[in-house]
């Protein structure tokens, strides 16, 4: 059982590392989330990230950090079976290890802190579109990834759901994480399929990605775009109508909770920490905290915007290694 014999005292400060999956925007929030929590509990954050998705990256970066004296560790899991062996060895330092945005819930990590499934995601996204879009229609769906879990499941969840409402999906090849390459993309689809009734995007920046695209070519409200996430440009695309909705997963919190039961746990010994949180300090692999997204569109845009504000979301960036 990872518990800490002697767990930190509370009045001093703990060095945690997170490694995230990649750089972009997206962390942005889930990261402003980190930085809050930080200041109310005390921690000294390590950010990394590998500039695009390697598992290998992140493990070595976890490998390092333990070996740096790291109170805990926190991780995206890129992919679920790759992080078994490091966690173990967090477990037998007595470092409390934490997933967040995405899980390995066999890897023996005590508790992970994110969305709901990747598949739920899309047929979220689908039934919005389905929403907008007549059965019988075309809408375009697209990818920044073709190897991330999160981005295949989201898709299939989505087809799912175009496919009982009778919607065909075509798709273009991923963009490879690259933004110039999304937009490109895009505008080929656009040109191959004039007919499109609608689109998806996964990854951050999709929604506003194929809104611009869809503006260029003449076709601002004759195409429905559903997104992923809330960027500043998505809040700017619902506002002047282009983007119908976006799916808002609430990733300032992923960073909020995760190291607030971090820090729980580097202080009172892992098993106490989850006991206290009510989950199974014995048997890790159910111990999920899974929040409910929320569908940002023009009627309750502007209470999201507040709260961005007000929470400086998008006005920090993390002093991040290798960022």
């Amino acid at each position: 059982m990872n518990t800490r014999e002697g767990a930190g005292a509370w009045d001093r400060r703990l060095t945690i590392a997170v490694i995230e999956k990649n750089r972009g925007p997206y962390w942005d929030m889930v990261n402003a989330g980190w930085r809050d929590a930080a200041e109310r509990w005390g921690l000294d954050l390590v950010f990394e990230a590998p500039e695009y998705e390697s598992v290998d990256d992140q493990v070595q970066a976890m490998r390092r950090h333990l070996v740096d004296g790291a109170d805990g560790l926190a991780f995206v899991a890129t992919r679920e079976s790759a992080f078994d062996e490091v966690v173990a060895e967090a477990a037998g330092r007595c470092v409390p290890v934490v997933t967040f945005d995405l899980d390995a819930p066999a890897s023996g990590r005590a508790l992970y802190v994110g969305m709901p499934t990747p598949v739920e995601l899309g047929r979220q996204a689908g039934r919005l579109l389905a929403q907008r879009v007549p059965a019988g229609a075309r809408v375009l769906a697209q990818t920044g990834s073709a190897k991330a879990p999160g981005a295949a499941g989201k898709l299939r969840g989505f087809r799912e759901a175009m496919a009982e409402a009778g919607i065909e999906v075509v798709g273009g090849d991923d963009d490879g994480e690259r933004l110039d390459v999304a937009a490109a993309n895009v505008s080929t689809m656009l040109a191959e399929h004039p007919d499109i009734a609608g689109c998806y995007g996964v990854y951050g920046y999709h929604a506003a990605i194929q809104a611009a695209a869809v503006e260029a070519v003449g076709r601002t409200g004759q195409v429905a775009i559903v997104g992923n996430d809330m960027l500043p440009e998505t809040a700017a695309a619902i506002r002047n109508g282009t983007v119908f909705a976006s799916i808002w997963i609430r990733e300032y919190y992923f960073g909020y909770y995760a190291a607030a039961a971090i820090a729980m746990a580097a202080r009172m010994g892992t098993a106490d920490a989850l006991t206290l949180l009510g989950f199974d300090p014995v048997r890790f692999e159910d111990n999920q905290r899974r929040l409910r997204p929320q569908v940002i569109t023009a009627e309750n845009l502007e209470g999201f915007e507040q709260w961005a504000g007000e929470h400086d979301v998008f006005g920090r960036t993390a002093a991040t290694t290798g960022r």
